[in-house]
C-alpha cells in the first residue's frame, strides 16, 4: 500500500468550512484530489449562489394577478364617491383657499374662437374591451364597423377606433374626465347625481331601443307619478341618448350602458326617412325640435365612435337641417322653411356644430344665415340681448341662449355684447326664484365658456340646486328630477319628467361634455368663415 501523503492544515479547514454547504459524505482523500483552482471555482460559484438568492427574496414581488385585480370592469367609473375633506374638490384631501375644483386658472390673452383640442393623455382602449360586431343572438344589426378600414380583416381592431377619439369628445371618459370634474367646478356629488340621472333614464327605455316622454308603462316600481306631456318619441330618444353619451358611454365600448345607446341609436335610425327626417310624428310645434335634438345624439355617436354605420344618417339628419333653414332670415320654426324662433334656432346651431365637430360638413351660407337670423333677433342695436322672435320683448332665457350660439359662430371672449349680456343673465338668475331648467342648461354653457366670477357664483348655485332636488329614495323614480317638486320648473308640465332628468344631466355635465371652448392661437372661428364670398349651400 502506497503512503499516504501529509495532511496539508489548510485542506482541512477548507473541509470543515464547506462541509455543511456539500455534505459530509465527501472524504478527505476527494477534496485533495481537487486542485486549487477547482476549489476556488467551487467557492466563487457557492458566493454567487448565496447572493443571487438575497437579491431574489429582498425584490418585491410583481404578481400578473394582482394588477389584472385593479383594472375596472367598467371604463366610465371615473371617480371615487367617497367623501373627501376639501370641500367642493372630491380628488384631493389637500385644505387650500382656492381649490382646484373652481377653474380659477389665468385668463389667455387674444381668445378666439375653439376647434377644442384633444387633452393630453387621451384614453386609449385595448382589442378586450371592444364591443360586440356583426349580428346578435337575434339577428339584429349591431351598429359597429371596427375592422380597418379597407382591410377586409374580420374581428375587432380597436386601436383604429381610439385614434378617432378626439376632440372635443375626448374628455367625456377616463382620467380626462376626472381631471375636467375636479378642473372646471364639479364635484363628487354631481358625478354621483349624473350616474344616478342616467339609471333613471336607462330604466324607462322601451323594449325597441326608443324612450316616450309619457314613459310610465316603462316603470319597474311604484314612484313615478302619471302625468300626460307633450308627445314625441323622436325628441325623447335624443333626450335619453344625449346625456348618455355626454358622459362617455358609446355603444362600440364595452361599458354599462352600451347596450342601452346601441338600441337608442337603432331606434332613432329604423325610423329616418329618406331625405334625412327623424321626426316620427306629425307636423306640431315639437317638429324641428325633436329633430334637432335626434340629430345631436346620431352626430356626436358618430364623432366618438366614428361607427361607419353611423355616418350616413349623421350627414342625413344633418343636410335636412341645412334644407329647412329659412332662406330670408336664416332661421328656423316648428316646421321647415319657417321665419324662425330663438328657441327653436338654438337646437338647431347646437345640432350644426355637433356635425362640424363630427367631420360632417356644414356650409358656409348656412353659417352666414345663422349669424343673420341672430342680429335679427337682437332686441337692442348693441347685440346685447335677444327675443324669442324679431321684434318681440327681450327674454333672458333667448338671450342665453343667443349668446351662446353666438359664442360657436366664434365671437371671442372679450367681445363687449358678449360679456355685458352674459353679465346681465347672471344678474336674472340672482333675481329670481323660478325654477326654469331650459335656461339653466344654456346659461351654464354660456357662463361655462367665460369662467369669470359670474361663472363661479352660477356653477355653485345651480349645481348644488341640481343635487338637491334630484329624487333620491328608493322608488322607481330615484335619480330624476321632478318636473313639479320642489317647485314647479316652468316648462315642466309641457315635457315632463325625461325632459327634467336629461338637461339636469346635461347641465351638471358641462364640465367635459365639451372641452373648453376658448383658446389661444386659433382660427377666427365659424362667423369669419361664413363671411365669405361664393358659399353657396351644398
Amino acid at each position: 500500500m502506497d503512503a499516504q501523503p501529509p495532511a496539508d492544515p489548510r485542506t482541512d479547514r477548507l473541509q470543515r468550512w464547506l462541509a455543511p454547504l456539500i455534505g459530509r459524505h465527501y472524504d478527505p482523500d476527494t477534496l485533495r484530489s481537487v486542485p486549487s483552482w477547482g476549489l476556488s471555482f467551487l467557492l466563487h460559484a457557492l458566493v454567487l449562489l448565496v447572493l443571487a438568492l438575497l437579491i431574489r427574496v429582498g425584490r418585491p414581488s410583481t404578481n400578473t394577478r394582482a394588477i389584472e385585480s385593479r383594472l375596472p370592469g367598467e371604463i366610465n367609473d371615473l371617480t371615487s364617491l367617497v367623501e373627501a375633506s376639501q370641500a367642493g374638490d372630491p380628488f384631493t384631501k389637500e385644505q387650500s383657499p382656492d381649490p382646484p375644483s373652481l377653474g380659477l386658472e389665468t385668463n389667455d390673452p387674444a381668445l378666439k374662437f375653439s376647434a377644442q383640442p384633444e387633452i393630453p393623455g387621451l384614453q386609449r382602449f385595448g382589442p378586450e374591451l371592444a364591443g360586440p360586431s356583426g349580428s346578435d343572438s337575434k339577428g339584429s344589426t349591431l351598429l359597429t364597423d371596427l375592422s380597418i378600414s379597407g382591410s377586409g380583416k374580420a374581428g375587432p381592431h380597436f386601436p383604429g377606433l381610439a385614434d378617432q377619439i378626439t376632440a372635443p369628445f375626448s374628455g367625456r371618459s377616463g382620467l380626462d374626465r376626472a381631471q375636467l370634474v375636479r378642473r372646471e367646478g364639479g364635484t363628487v356629488h354631481s358625478e354621483k347625481a349624473v350616474e344616478e340621472g342616467l339609471a333613471w333614464i336607462v330604466r324607462h327605455q322601451r323594449a325597441n331601443g326608443s324612450w316616450s316622454l309619457n314613459f310610465q308603462e316603462q316603470c319597474q316600481a311604484q314612484g313615478c307619478p302619471s302625468q300626460h306631456v307633450l308627445d314625441s318619441d323622436t325628441a325623447a330618444t335624443g333626450l335619453a341618448l344625449l346625456p348618455l353619451l355626454g358622459a362617455g358611454y358609446i355603444h362600440t365600448v364595452k361599458c354599462r350602458h352600451q347596450d342601452a345607446v346601441r338600441r337608442g341609436l337603432e331606434a332613432l335610425i329604423q325610423h329616418q326617412q329618406p331625405n334625412g327626417d327623424l321626426f316620427t310624428g306629425g307636423p306640431g310645434i315639437s317638429y324641428m325640435y325633436s329633430h334637432a335634438i335626434a340629430t345631436m345624439a346620431l352626430c356626436e355617436a358618430y364623432g366618438i365612435s366614428r361607427d361607419s354605420h353611423l355616418k350616413e344618417p349623421a350627414r342625413r339628419a344633418l343636410a335636412f337641417i341645412i334644407e329647412a333653414q329659412n332662406p330670408t332670415t336664416g332661421g328656423w320654426r316648428y316646421s321647415p322653411g319657417q321665419a324662425g324662433d330663438t328657441s327653436v334656432f338654438g337646437w338647431q346651431i347646437f345640432a350644426l356644430r355637433s356635425g362640424h365637430l363630427a367631420g360632417l360638413s356644414v356650409p358656409r351660407i348656412t353659417l352666414r344665415g345663422c349669424s343673420d337670423y341672430l342680429n335679427l333677433a337682437a332686441a337692442d342695436p348693441k347685440k346685447i340681448t335677444y327675443s324669442y322672435q324679431p321684434g318681440h320683448e327681450v327674454s333672458p332665457v333667448m338671450t342665453a341662449e343667443a349668446l351662446v350660439s353666438r359664442q360657436l359662430l366664434g365671437w371671442p371672449r372679450n367681445h363687449p355684447a358678449l360679456i355685458k349680456g352674459a353679465g346681465r343673465v347672471a344678474a336674472h338668475l340672482e333675481s329670481t326664484q323660478q325654477r326654469n331648467i331650459y335656461y339653466w342648461y344654456y346659461a351654464t354653457q354660456l357662463l361655462h365658456n367665460l369662467k369669470n366670477k359670474d361663472w363661479e357664483r352660477w356653477n355653485l348655485r345651480v349645481r348644488e340646486e341640481l343635487i338637491k332636488t334630484q329624487v333620491k329614495d328608493d322608488t322607481c323614480a330615484g335619480g330624476s328630477w321632478d318636473p313639479s317638486h320642489p317647485s314647479p320648473d316652468h316648462w315642466g308640465g309641457i315635457a315632463g319628467r325625461l325632459f327634467q332628468t336629461s338637461l339636469s344631466v346635461l347641465t351638471l355635465e358641462v364640465y367635459y361634455r365639451y372641452l373648453p371652448l376658448y383658446r389661444t392661437a386659433d382660427s377666427e372661428g365659424l362667423e369669419a368663415a361664413a363671411a365669405e364670398p361664393g358659399n353657396k349651400k351644398k
